[in-house]
């Protein structure tokens, strides 16, 4: 081992031919450190960088555990750690993959924004980090790094490490898992309680269809900027603090209406409904978020297909129930206490998991914690370079995903209107609408990980929900039938939207991306919701309900429908042809599509920590933002219009 380290060139030209601005912004000083002292390294317990051995580190977390070491703390051996002379100061390394992607052929684990457990380096494990360097600096990528300790271990170096993962990672991944399903089943199950009342809400508050398409949107509006900010949040401060904040409003706004329940308030019930809003908006990205960061490659794709599969039994036994309990205690208000003590429980279960998570953080020190916080700060400036194939996911959550939402919430009194039901077979049968995604998920998270096919769904889904929308709004056909064919859409889009996103957003910035996504869909929700209940009540070719008094809303959802398929269509031809089927490729062929595209992965990465950042944005990588703050603006008019 070299007693220096000189920082080698920014980047290799084999790696950046496809780049040639802007140059990587370089983090070192630029004095000669070639007789600088080596301080120790201690290579303390961050599994995020050990549970996926072999894969490229993100630039900060590389310098953090090799390059840059912490200076505040004791540098003795202990435990929980192991020293070893490395370098000193920083230097610029090579880049092979600036967003730290994850192999898809492993279901490793990686963990949360902080380390959870210490674990012991042989000396010849850090002797093989050691040569991964050179007399001329780093000329190993720190991927060849990560691949000898790899090799340490599979030799029988790192049993002591290997025996501490085996006994106590996998509890902690299941213990996450488990929480963190469980706290946004408050959110789920409150969230269709109202749709499956809404003949008798608008009889007890005495409100129009308009109105109560905007009581609706309430929920949604809110939630057309916060998913945003959330992300922004998550991405700076942690899951903790935003898992807190969501599930205390949760709570509190399912307290407010049921109050208003027994006040005959349509403006308490409103002012309740602005608050479960502020929450449930956050508290899915919070989820996912979470889950990306315990989850990588396979273990990813099936973790959130769980995770959506138990919101839709939630929301399932919330449509289907809502009516029963009415009848049980003889006064619709109690099915919003339901929702205020299920939300209660989910409450109580964000704090095990924050009480755990902290229990799990005790063995590792407070510097290194603080540092590890520090590298998952996001980028502003990454949002104004994302690439084209994101915004169209975006403008599919926007239709399709508004689409959803807005038809769970009238899909009850459709079918009691349409088909002559009382409200309580109305409601079960309505429930129907989110039984599939319950069953095929789970599948689908297999599915997408064995054979790929993310755009193949998506069509598919758009598909089936327009078909939907023909069966129910103008035939007789049973609907079951048509609810069924909706469920599939519900299983198949959001996993398939979200699992992409996943695929080709710079990992730092993920939070981020959620977030425009959830805030695109609540957009087209609140713009839906309202042009439904108008419809409803001038569109109607009646003036009292009947079997016809969905005739327009249904031709509405059917042409949106087709819009939508229009926008899944597209996608499915730019990733084919722009992106090397990067977004239908299984595991293994990822791998390749991902060396295809490389230098585009890098691309925003690259731009967006340059100086001259601004000379790298195009103007149309304005205009998707633009658009969208337009539609956040429409969607607020109308909302104030009508709620006013």
């Amino acid at each position: 081992m070299p007693s220096h380290i000189r920082a080698s060139p920014p980047l290799r030209s084999s790696s950046t031919s496809a780049l040639a601005s802007p140059p990587l912004p370089v983090h070192s000083s630029s004095t000669d450190i070639s007789s600088a002292p080596l301080p120790s390294v201690r290579f303390s317990s961050s599994l995020r960088s050990l549970a996926n051995f072999g894969q490229p580190l993100p630039h900060s977390e590389f310098e953090l555990l090799v390059l840059n070491p912490p200076q505040s703390e004791s540098l003795q051996p202990d435990n929980h750690s192991a020293t070893a002379d490395i370098g000193t100061k920083r230097v610029v390394e090579p880049i092979s993959d600036t967003m730290g992607r994850q192999s898809d052929d492993s279901m490793g684990a990686s963990t949360p924004d902080q380390p959870l457990l210490g674990g012991e380096f042989s000396h010849s494990t850090l002797e093989s980090l050691r040569s991964s360097f050179d007399d001329t600096g780093l000329t190993v990528e720190h991927g060849e790094a990560r691949r000898r300790l790899s090799s340490a271990s599979s030799s029988g170096e790192l049993t002591e490490f290997e025996r501490a993962w085996s006994q106590r990672q996998r509890g902690f991944q299941i213990l996450a898992l488990v929480c963190t399903l469980l706290i946004s089943v408050g959110s789920h199950y409150s969230a269709h309680t109202l749709g499956a009342l809404k003949s008798t809400i608008k009889k007890e508050l005495d409100i129009t269809n308009t109105q109560y398409g905007a009581l609706q949107s309430t929920v949604s509006a809110v939630n057309t900027v916060l998913p945003i900010l959330g992300g922004l949040f998550i991405d700076s401060f942690g899951t903790n603090s935003g898992s807190l904040i969501a599930t205390s409003l949760i709570m509190l706004g399912n307290l407010i209406i049921s109050l208003s329940t027994h006040m005959q308030s349509f403006s308490t019930m409103v002012a309740g409904r602005i608050l479960y809003g502020l929450g449930s908006g956050s508290i899915t990205v919070v989820q996912e978020t979470i889950l990306g960061s315990w989850f990588k490659g396979k273990g990813l794709a099936i973790t959130i297909a769980i995770q959506i599969t138990t919101s839709r039994i939630a929301s399932f036994l919330s449509m289907g129930t809502a009516i029963p309990i009415a009848n049980r205690f003889g006064f619709y208000g109690a099915a919003f206490w339901a929702n205020f003590v299920v939300c209660a429980l989910s409450f109580g279960i964000n704090l095990v998991y924050i009480g755990a998570m902290r229990r799990i953080r005790r063995n590792t020190s407070q510097n290194v914690l603080d540092r590890l916080r520090t590298k998952h700060k996001f980028n502003p400036r990454l949002v104004v370079f994302f690439f084209g194939i994101y915004w169209m996911i975006i403008v599919e959550s926007f239709t399709l995903g508004g689409g959803w939402n807005s038809f769970l919430h009238i899909n009850s009194e459709l079918v009691k209107l349409r088909f002559g039901v009382n409200d309580a077979i109305a409601a079960w049968s309505a429930s129907v609408s989110q039984l599939m995604p319950i069953f095929l998920v789970p599948f689908l998270g297999w599915f997408f990980d064995l054979y790929g096919k993310r755009t193949d769904m998506l069509v598919m889904s758009t598909s089936t929900f327009t078909i939907s929308m023909l069966l129910l709004g103008f035939t007789k056909a049973n609907p079951l039938i048509g609810l069924v064919v909706f469920s599939i859409s519900l299983a198949l889009g959001p996993l398939a939207e979200i699992t992409a996103i996943s695929l080709i957003l710079p990992s730092n910035s993920l939070g981020t991306g959620l977030g425009i996504y959830k805030s695109a869909m609540n957009t087209g929700s609140t713009i839906v919701d309202i042009v439904v209940g108008v419809l409803q009540d001038r569109g109607s070719r009646v003036l009292e309900d009947s079997e016809h008094s969905y005739d327009y809303v249904m031709a509405f959802f059917t042409a949106w429908g087709a819009v939508s398929t229009l926008v899944a269509g597209t996608i499915f031809l730019v990733d084919r042809f722009k992106w090397s089927s990067l977004l239908r490729s299984n595991a293994s062929d990822r791998k390749e599509a991902y060396h295809v595209v490389k230098a585009k992965i890098n691309r925003p990465m690259l731009y967006a920590t340059a100086t001259n950042w601004r000379d790298y944005a195009a103007p149309w990588n304005y205009i998707p933002l633009i658009i969208l703050g337009c539609l956040l603006v429409i969607s607020w008019v109308l909302f104030a219009v009508k709620l006013a």
